[in-house]
């Protein structure tokens, strides 16, 4: 991959409007919902993306005379580095492709956590990159536990305060990813409601189920529960 098709983190300016987390109210937060009608049509535009995935690599091939053409055309080409930059440090998005790595390090991914259970990344290959990972295995289309997201929250929140960029992912970056880039957000004072919207906004492939919706609220609830410090 060229370092043209590398996607840079928003700078601090840009993102600032969603940079300011309020505190949760104990009483009575904001509630999120689960919205059928985003699930089902956004199944339905990721079913013709990937679709349109297929044909433009066959048509329109990396590095290929027929990627410019497409390019000086305004064709719109698959995203080949499946992520999107939820704020300045932080990124939520679909697999990670061994040969995308040195991309990855390139848009200044520093730490990487996988929220898979099917596969995982190559912690070798990542590490050659200085890129750390954090694995924390999870089936598809299942909320991770209250567990894991209070491990991989933390471990995130640690590495971007220490001034880390950290891509959270999953298969296909809809659901498992989403959850847990919430997670954060809502780690770090957040109101659920608000860090789904935010997620939503950054990522239009975000569409987590209803079980990943009501384990956000769970996990609102355990970080409300819990002494400030």
């Amino acid at each position: 991959m060229s370092s043209e098709h590398v996607t840079p983190p928003p700078t601090e300016e840009e993102n600032a409007p969603e940079q300011v987390a309020t505190t949760p109210d104990v009483i009575n937060p904001p509630r999120v919902h689960f919205s059928v009608t985003r699930w089902v049509s956004g199944g339905v535009i990721r079913l013709l993306y990937r679709s349109w995935t297929r044909v433009a690599a066959h048509l329109f091939p990396e590095d290929s005379w027929g990627e410019r053409v497409a390019q000086d055309l305004h064709i719109p080409l698959p995203d080949k580095l499946n992520m999107s930059w939820v704020n300045s440090h932080l990124a939520v998005g679909g697999r990670i492709r061994s040969e995308d790595i040195k991309a990855l390090a390139l848009s200044g991914v520093t730490h990487v956590v996988d929220t898979r259970s099917e596969y995982s990344d190559d912690r070798e290959a990542l590490a050659r990159e200085n890129i750390e990972l954090l694995y924390l295995p999870t089936p598809d289309t299942y909320p991770l536990s209250i567990e894991q997201l209070q491990q991989g929250a933390a471990w995130t929140a640690e590495r971007i305060k220490a001034g880390g960029r950290v891509l959270i992912h999953c298969e296909h970056g809809v659901g498992r990813s989403v959850l847990l880039t919430c997670a954060v957000l809502v780690y770090e004072g957040m109101h659920a409601r608000d860090a789904l919207t935010l997620v939503e906004e950054k990522r239009w492939q975000a569409s987590p189920n209803q079980r990943q919706v009501n384990r956000l609220k769970e996990f609102e609830a355990v970080c409300r529960s819990m002494p400030s410090t």
